[in-house]
């Protein structure tokens, strides 16, 4: 459990998207000198993989904090947002016994019995990614939850930043994650999400214009 405990708690400070980032900062740093833009010495390079580490672990703590904000917001609302939230302890129970079987299929009945119920469709996809590492089917959960344009502002807001990390994250499709990234900023503007979405926006359309070029 301590080690789990350590492997979370290092990923969600970033750590781990800083080591992805600061790679390609090598490669692009060692293009760079290379090509003769920046000094060739060992200092330069290991400034270079530095800032890059340090650009991507600030994009994903932020990313993450924001995801985490809006889950609580979601989950455990103060009484002014939310006038009722369905209970799923039955679920839960089944999780907490780590019968996950048992929980992955009363999520299906849920979700079959509810196919309207944005929330019971983005509880089930979170269950799918935090206990069974199922991107992919929690990926098919956050877009149906999406597509039924229902839901509060946090929900919705909330679904369209879980869809970015899923492309940010363990699918790695930047393709994706530029678009949804965009979406996430026209649909909430003026939002700290939406600031951070700008952000994240902008770094990967800086790493990705040399493969453009």
């Amino acid at each position: 459990m301590a080690e789990k405990g350590s492997t979370e708690a290092f990923v969600h400070s970033g750590n781990l998207h800083g080591i992805l980032v600061g790679g390609v900062g090598l490669i692009f740093t060692v293009l760079l000198q290379g090509k003769g833009y920046i000094p060739f010495n060992p200092f330069v390079t290991v400034l270079g993989v530095v800032a890059f580490f340090y650009i991507g672990k600030t994009i994903a703590r932020t990313l993450l904090n924001t995801s985490a904000r809006m889950a609580s917001g979601i989950y455990s609302p103060d009484g002014a947002s939310t006038a009722y939230t369905p209970s799923f302890s039955h679920i839960e129970a089944l999780e907490i016994r780590g019968d996950l079987a048992g929980a992955a299929e009363a999520w299906q009945v849920a979700v079959q019995d509810a196919p309207s119920s944005a929330l019971t469709l983005v509880r089930a996809a979170d269950f799918h990614l935090r206990a069974r590492k199922d991107a992919a089917a929690a990926l098919d959960l956050y877009v149906r939850a999406r597509a039924l344009g229902t839901g509060n502002d946090d929900l919705r807001r909330y679904v369209q930043q879980k869809l970015v990390d899923l492309y940010l994250g363990p699918l790695a499709d930047e393709g994706r994650a530029l678009v949804e990234l965009r979406r996430l900023i026209d649909g909430f503007p003026g939002t700290r999400e939406a600031e951070g979405a700008r952000a994240a926006l902008a770094e990967l359309k800086a790493r990705r214009a040399p493969d453009q070029s």
